[in-house]
């Protein structure tokens, strides 16, 4: 069997601007502790995103709910 060096996965270009602005708006909800724990969830999302090759602002559902099976299985 012959591997392909092409991911199964397109590739992703991500507006890094936007996504700093989107986390910004987010994170700018919450105070103390609160935001700190955002802070820290958000990021394992993103970095489950980056994982994934997905662009975090374009998911769709049956992304959100594979990332939360994983949260469930994995972490």
């Amino acid at each position: 069997m012959a591997t392909s060096s092409v991911s199964d996965h397109p590739a992703v270009a991500i507006d890094e601007r936007m996504l700093r602005a989107a986390v910004a708006a987010y994170l700018g909800r919450y105070l103390g502790e609160s935001r700190v724990h955002t802070g820290s969830d958000l990021k394992v999302f993103l970095t489950w995103c980056s994982g994934q090759d997905l662009d975090p602002l374009c998911l769709g559902r049956a992304e959100i709910e594979r990332y939360v099976r994983w949260l469930q299985e994995v972490r």
